[in-house]
């Protein structure tokens, strides 16, 4: 008998993009760093020799990154001169609203350093930021980050660029117009605090936050005109007495940490808030079903890598702050990846 041969058939299209994936992570990094995507989004350049020339790299690599990005469907071609697909340009037109670059600066120094520690993270179920900052022994992994200011200022950046366009829809979910002064704790780079006061012309807002923020923050208030209203307090929200406020922020601060220390932060905040007084949680969150979004699944993974938190559902937030006290609680889905949990005292 003739042995049989085994059928060679094309790989699937699921297991190809998790193959590739890293790849087009790269593509998408290095395309908005140098400023490609934005050169041709802004009409700067459209050939690569044009682009090359204003990247300061070379024509030949060029056209290979470019071609991924074709392949990708970040680019299209059409006789030899390179546009951004229309539903794409403004995410990448860095002079645009919905430009989305901000975000990809902690992907790029930090999580792309720590994935290839995946297994190890598994073994021994905990972060591996020692892995990668090889003095990193302290307890919070943000300790290195806040030691250099290029670093940080990364962190923030990527922060803001996650948080302000989100936080623009879902200042619009829940009314804060009977609120006077809204504290948003570990607001690091104030995205939320900043599209708050914007919309509500009435109320003040506190950033509190480790004092290396403050000139980061410093620089946003001013951009946006808020130096007035929004004021900077430094501490650490674990050791430090909360500023006075009757509505309270924590944005991607609970998937930071562990069950036990995220319960004893709302504790606090409950403590510190006035009988009617709100807080609001703004978190990535599975559905009911925990199946997904990939989005949230992959940055819970993350957690796993670079801190001691997790990402949840909504239903699981909502008993979480029934467990402290907090009543009429509710989920308000933005259009994005950012949702809100509103509970209150």
């Amino acid at each position: 008998m003739k042995p049989k041969h085994k059928m060679m058939t094309a790989i699937p299209h699921e297991i190809q993009q998790a193959m590739y994936g890293f790849m087009m992570s790269h593509v998408l990094f290095a395309g908005d760093e140098l400023g490609i995507f934005d050169g041709i989004a802004q009409g700067k350049a459209s050939t690569i020799q044009e682009l090359a020339q204003s990247a300061g790299v070379h024509p030949r690599a060029l056209e290979r990154l470019v071609l991924a990005a074709i392949a990708m469907g970040l680019i299209d071609q059409k006789d030899g001169v390179y546009q951004i697909p229309e539903h794409l340009r403004p995410f990448f037109q860095k002079n645009a609203a919905e430009y989305c670059g901000e975000a990809f600066s902690h992907f790029r120094e930090v999580s792309t350093r720590t994935f290839p520690y995946l297994k190890e993270a598994l073994r021994e179920n905990q972060p591996q930021w020692a892995q990668i900052f090889s003095n990193a022994q302290d307890y919070s992994p943000f300790t290195e980050l806040y030691k250099d200011s290029q670093r940080l200022e990364n962190f923030l950046s990527s922060m803001w660029g996650m948080g302000y366009g989100p936080a623009k829809e879902l200042v619009q979910k829940y009314s804060l117009d009977r609120y006077s002064t809204l504290v948003d704790v570990g607001g690091g780079s104030g995205s939320f605090a900043i599209a708050a006061l914007e919309h509500y012309s009435t109320l003040n807002g506190i950033v509190f936050d480790l004092p290396k923020v403050s000139q980061y923050l410093e620089n946003k208030r001013h951009e946006h005109k808020l130096s007035q209203r929004l004021a900077f307090v430094a501490g650490d929200f674990f050791q430090d007495e909360l500023p006075t406020g009757d509505v309270y922020v924590l944005g991607y601060i609970l998937s930071d940490w562990n069950r036990e220390d995220g319960t004893k932060l709302l504790k606090k905040i409950y403590n510190a808030l006035p009988a009617g007084g709100a807080i609001l949680i703004l978190e990535k969150l599975f559905n009911e079903g925990k199946n997904g979004p990939i989005e949230t699944a992959m940055m819970n993974l993350a957690m796993l890598l670079e801190t001691w938190g997790q990402h949840y559902a909504g239903s699981e937030y909502i008993s979480w702050l029934q467990e402290i006290g907090f009543q009429n609680c509710q989920v308000l889905c933005s259009s994005g990846e950012k949702h809100m949990v509103v509970g209150i005292k």
